[in-house]
């Protein structure tokens, strides 16, 4: 398995990775194919926050996708196609965990980074698009990260690997900001 190319979200001047989705409406390439091993849902979304609200600014997807309703012409790069320019407005409604500055969780080569493996997280809630609260939540996961310092990521209790597998690959806040249980 490898690690999977996330969405990405330029907020207040900087480029974060989005790390867990609980909500809907965000922009779906749907029909696009795998462009590699990094990249199984065949397409990157890049949003950016426009005057409280969500745009897709930018979208790579796999050579044979047609984006002709995006409305722009691709370029051809790495043998992806890449729109530029787009400024399309997302309708989310729901809530986007979003990360940067990578933190040290150990070793995760399969799926989607955790929110709790970068140092600077933030929660942000949409309204049908517009960005309705802002939460830091970079304490809370560091929180988490200490709390699994030297163990391995990998299935918890008893959890089937498919299982953890399909939870890495998920984007839940369940498995991107896990609970930390209470010690006894």
């Amino acid at each position: 398995m490898t690690g999977q190319s996330a969405d990405q979200v330029h907020w207040q001047g900087e480029l974060y990775d989005v790390t867990a989705v609980d909500g809907n409406g965000l922009f779906a390439a749907v029909g696009a194919k795998a462009i590699s091993t990094a990249c199984y849902r065949g397409y990157v979304a890049s949003y950016r926050v426009d005057d409280d609200h969500l745009v897709l600014a930018e979208l790579e997807t796999d050579p044979g996708y047609d984006g002709a309703h995006l409305g722009v012409s691709p370029v051809h790069s790495r043998g992806v196609k890449v729109y530029r320019g787009l400024g399309a407005p997302v309708p989310f409604t729901g809530r986007l965990l979003i990360g940067a500055g990578y933190a040290d969780i150990g070793y995760l080569h399969m799926g989607f980074r955790p929110a709790y493996g970068f140092q600077r997280v933030w929660e942000l809630v949409f309204d049908v698009g517009r960005l309705t609260d802002v939460c830091e939540r970079s304490a809370e996961l560091a929180a988490v990260r200490e709390r699994f310092a030297g163990v391995r990521p990998g299935p918890v209790g008893g959890e089937a690997t498919s299982d953890w597998i399909d939870r890495t690959f998920s984007l839940s806040f369940s498995y991107s900001w896990p609970e930390i249980p209470e010690r006894r």
